[in-house]
């Protein structure tokens, strides 16, 4: 049990410091106030991400591929009426202005991805004290079911655990809702244990079935 509360509160750490550096880099890019917060993180079987969202549900996706000591991916989901309102908070249009996402807003949904996969990975690989390589991301617009099946066919044979974060973006005085999927091959992932979180990393993704939750 003392082992299971530490692994919590390794990820609660990491989880919030993320949060941090994404709110200050997103109050940096719309030149507003922004509060990034994790509501809940829970660790997944892969073939069971669908449900998180009904799989006829369109929604945007923003999927970048990881490399480096470990392999797998990141893929921030919006559904699409939050991506409509984040797009004109991005671009500085009049709130419900966007009902279709055209190239300026796929472009700052993608910097968005790019801002909230980052402060993640970065301080993931701090902890794990391993190279992790973010490429250029993919964006897609597309029905729930269809984004996490292209997920699944690259990486089920790979991963078996993605790790689910639920996101809340605070810009006052809305608040508006995504999720954050980090998939990772879960051999090299068992392997990078040269470090206490390194070890504790690894056994939240390939044995811990029990998810936190913020205050």
């Amino acid at each position: 049990m003392g082992n299971k509360l530490q692994e919590i509160d390794l990820l609660n750490q990491i989880n919030e410091q993320a949060a941090q550096n994404a709110s200050r880099a997103l109050s940096k890019l719309i030149d507003r106030p922004v509060d990034v917060g994790i509501s809940k993180a829970d660790v997944k079987r892969v073939e069971e991400l669908s449900p998180l969202i009904s799989q006829e549900e369109v929604v945007a996706g923003i999927y970048l591929p990881v490399t480096g000591d470990i392999k797998g991916a990141a893929l921030l989901i919006f559904p699409k009426e939050t991506a409509f309102t984040l797009s004109d908070l991005l671009v500085k249009r009049e709130p419900g202005t966007t009902r279709k996402l055209v190239e300026l807003d796929k472009s700052a949904l993608k910097e968005v991805g790019n801002i909230i996969s980052g402060s993640y990975l970065t301080v993931l690989s701090n902890v794990l004290q391993i190279k992790i390589v973010e490429h250029i991301p993919n964006f897609s617009f597309d029905m729930f079911g269809a984004i996490v099946s292209q997920i699944i066919t690259e990486f089920a044979q790979k991963t078996e655990n993605a790790l689910v974060i639920e996101l809340e973006f605070l810009f006052k005085p809305e608040t508006l809702k995504g999720y954050f999927l980090l998939l990772f091959e879960v051999e090299q992932l068992k392997a990078m244990l040269g470090s206490v979180g390194g070890e504790a990393l690894k056994t939240f993704f390939v044995d811990f079935p029990e998810s936190t939750e913020s205050n």
